[in-house]
């Protein structure tokens, strides 16, 4: 397809992980697909970004299709949704992911272990919680770098709580809990690094706060690859990250925010304020927001309206970080509001926000001028 000027990259958690394997499947494939798929489908419909990193979005572990990608891309985004035009989505990465992998070593001698919790990222299942990437430009495949595999304790200064892994377990668990990858795009003579990663959540653990660790210590290692870190070694052998001349965006639900919640604000703070983001995106004007989440009362911050939530709870938690040197148009947070003609589609049938009936999490978006 020709090049447009400006690109649209977009993070969007679908909250789509099933119960075991091939739920997800099924879904995508039967013949009266759900409400929680049509609203999916046509809030992509609606805003239709041009890259996107839907996270939760189950699929085979060791990474590609197993039919569900192409179902939700040709079964209902290439179909219209609540009167939304269809839109293609040629381009597809399924990663390989941590999450679900069984960690071959106890994990803990001090803790009951449940067997989601005895693998290298939180799963009930091989490749549960997993994400992916759809483009409508082509993604230049052989080019792809990924670290499934860095270790934890690779990580310099890492924050590993003894107390809680044993000490095969602290030198055989990986990092990432699904993935880091760094994925470039080809638009036109242009090429673009999406790197694309979802940390686990800095809650559900105990006093010992082993995802709070988790989650900082992988945006330390995010921050590592924009750094072009010498520590950083990928999957296939290959040191450092991303080149100082490399334009890259940030996509990912990193499961931090920067002022609410639980997460390492400082960890969180460190990325959206590094010299290669831009500024504006991260933490000045044109942050993604929506004016319903203004008006909206979270209950988890003080029943405080906040333009820039991406999640149901008020908080940032979904991010979309292009690098300083490319021009950036506009950006949003799509969250229509009770007299907003899309609202249905974050909907039940009885016209209430419900996450199964579209998600816990918002989509977020920013419109990037090619030079």
């Amino acid at each position: 397809m020709t090049a447009q000027s400006t690109l649209r990259f977009a993070q969007f958690n679908l909250s789509l992980a099933g119960r075991k394997v091939g739920d997800i499947k099924s879904q995508m494939l039967a013949s009266t697909p759900s409400r929680q798929i049509k609203n999916l489908a046509a809030t992509l419909q609606r805003v239709r970004p041009d890259v996107v990193v839907l996270c939760e979005f189950d699929h085979p572990g060791n990474g590609g299709d197993d039919g569900a990608l192409a179902a939700f891309c040709e079964r209902h985004l290439a179909e219209p949704q609540h009167g939304e035009t269809p839109i293609d989505y040629p381009y597809r990465y399924l990663p390989a992911t941590n999450t679900g992998l069984t960690l071959t070593v106890p994990v803990s001698e001090q803790q009951h272990v449940t067997d989601a919790q005895q693998c290298h990222g939180f799963g009930h299942y091989h490749g549960q919680f997993g994400f992916v990437i759809i483009s409508r430009y082509p993604i230049e495949d052989a080019a792809i770098r990924t670290w499934q595999h860095f270790a934890w304790h690779q990580l310099p200064h890492h924050q590993i709580p003894a107390s809680y892994y044993t000490e095969q377990a602290q030198k055989a668990l990986r990092l990432a809990s699904k993935n880091l990858v760094s994925v470039p795009i080809d638009i036109g003579d242009d090429r673009i690094q999406v790197v694309a990663c979802h940390p686990t959540p800095p809650v559900f653990d105990g006093p010992e706060k082993r995802n709070w660790c988790r989650n900082s210590d992988e945006i330390h290692q995010l921050i590592g690859l924009l750094d072009n870190a010498d520590w950083l070694v990928d999957d296939k052998g290959a040191g450092g990250g991303l080149t100082p001349e490399a334009p890259f965006v940030v996509i990912g639900d990193l499961n931090a925010d920067p002022s609410y919640g639980d997460g390492d604000k400082q960890a969180i703070g460190a990325l959206l304020n590094h010299h290669r983001v831009h500024p504006e995106v991260a933490t000045g004007t044109q942050v993604p927001k929506s004016e319903a989440a203004l008006s909206h009362a979270f209950r988890f911050i003080d029943g405080k309206g906040r333009p820039i939530a991406t999640h149901n709870g008020g908080l940032r938690l979904d991010y979309v970080l292009p690098s300083r040197e490319l021009a950036v148009r506009s950006s949003g947070v799509f969250w229509p509001a009770p007299d907003d003609a899309d609202y249905p589609l974050i909907c039940d049938k009885n016209g209430q926000e419900h996450a199964r009936a579209h998600s816990d999490h918002r989509l977020a978006w920013v419109d990037v001028q090619l030079t």
